[in-house]
């Protein structure tokens, strides 16, 4: 089992074709001379592999995303969310006159967003054909869909505002608004308890492929992702009410739809892959939302053994540079990524933990605004590498540099980093002490 810092040394550890020797100290005066040299190297091989998650569960996350974003290098992410309803309480009195004014679909930011905001983004809102139902696991995922009529019922057109505070209204059709209006106020026995969920089976919205250009995720409580009926009473004093839907948070869940065309992930599977930094032009890749994580291995550590009569490793740092020009104010870096330790057969059984083993470390951000190249994460490896020296065969681990688990099923976040034949290098920073007796 590893302790903390999981040492996570990923992939560098290697080989190290370059050492400076910092000391050479000797000390003792018995019958055996000794000496000790401590070595300092940054270039260890290090293999990295981009690994696609079967599938990634999204529903009862209480968050939507929409939209739809075009990477620089890995294609087209779109994502639709996808929202059934609880039936409300109605108690206006059946004998009065009730007029609808509108009926609207009202979204609230969530923060969260990918694309330039600036532009101009379409979304377009379906009815369902079908009701939602969770699969017998009581999930549904990233690839999960159900049918929706043709048609839409409301489009809207607008610049988003995701930080703004203020909420996206999407006026639907009043045919929609009077028909359940209608029932709920006639007490129509297809609209009871039993029977609502099969009448209105919810909504899809969707982004406008020819017209969008960016993402937005949007909570799904009690009061956001709300149908809303404004109606009043006719009387001599006119009486304004609503009747509110709230989204089913249980059900509610979001597709996210890949197109590759035209990228270097071209051609291989939609799940079960996995691809080496060689065929992505030396990079490696972590995508929230698709399901991207990236695997590290050091398959040459066990060779500064042969440096020494023995050899300990006395720290490790590990330097991950995101590649300049794919990140920006409008794809921004992930404030946090992580380590986690694999076996051989690439089943976690621990992470990279703090100095004290109490929480998994985070990769902290250095940034450097003057110079993008000399932007990058780090982690103190030093465990990991120190418990994996040695090891051969089914005793070998990887470290498996990933998102948080919020991030992949509630964000389409992403990372693009440059292998060691790159142009921005990952570095392994590796102190060893070597001690050989005379």
């Amino acid at each position: 089992m590893y302790k903390s810092a999981c040492s996570f040394s990923l992939l560098f550890f290697c080989l190290c074709l370059s050492a400076c020797y910092d000391s050479n100290s000797t000390y003792g005066s018995g019958l055996v001379e000794s000496s000790f040299r401590n070595v300092t190297m940054d270039s260890c091989t290090v293999n990295i592999t981009s690994v696609l998650i079967d599938s990634l569960e999204t529903s009862g996350k209480g968050l939507a995303l929409i939209g739809q974003y075009r990477h620089p290098l890995w294609g087209t992410v779109r994502a639709s969310g996808y929202v059934a309803y609880e039936r409300p309480a109605y108690d206006t009195e059946a004998e009065a006159t009730v007029v609808l004014d509108s009926c609207m679909l009202s979204l609230s930011y969530s923060g969260n967003f990918v694309g330039d905001t600036t532009l101009v983004q379409q979304f377009n809102v379906y009815k369902l054909a079908d009701k939602i139902i969770l699969n017998d696991n009581g999930y549904l995922y990233n690839n999960s869909s159900f049918p929706y009529d043709a048609a839409p019922l409301g489009t809207c057109s607008f610049r988003p505002k995701p930080r703004s505070g203020e909420k996206l209204e999407i006026r639907l059709p009043d045919e929609l608004g009077r028909n359940l209006l209608d029932r709920f106020h006639s007490r129509d026995e297809a609209v009871s308890a039993d029977r609502f969920p099969d009448y209105f089976k919810g909504i899809v919205v969707m982004p406008d492929e020819a017209v969008s250009q960016s993402l937005q995720t949007f909570s799904v409580s009690d009061s956001s992702a709300i149908i809303v009926l404004y109606y009043h009473v006719s009387e001599e004093v006119k009486r304004e009410k609503t009747l509110i839907f709230s989204p089913n948070t249980e059900t509610q869940f979001n597709r996210i739809e890949h197109d590759r065309t035209g990228t270097l992930m071209d051609g291989y599977p939609l799940k079960q892959v996995e691809i080496p930094s060689q065929a992505l032009d030396g990079r490696g890749v972590l995508f929230g939302g698709i399901g991207w994580y990236t695997r590290l291995e050091f398959p040459h550590l066990n060779n500064i053994m042969q440096h020494g009569e023995q050899v300990n490793i006395e720290s490790a740092l590990l330097k991950i540079y995101p590649e300049p020009g794919i990140y920006s104010d409008f794809n921004p870096l992930p404030d946090s990524i992580f380590l986690y330790i694999a076996d051989e057969n690439n089943v976690v059984t621990d992470a990279v933990t703090d100095y004290l083993g109490s929480e998994v470390q985070s990769g902290v951000l250095v940034r450097d605004y003057a110079f993008e190249s000399n932007t990058y994460y780090y982690f103190d490896v030093t465990d990991f590498m120190q418990e994996e020296l040695g090891t051969i065969g089914m005793y070998k681990h990887n470290l498996q540099l990933v998102f948080s688990s919020d991030d992949y099923t509630g964000t389409v976040r992403n990372l693009t980093f440059s292998d060691q034949s790159g142009r921005s290098p990952i570095v392994l920073q590796l102190t060893y002490k070597i001690y050989e007796s005379y």
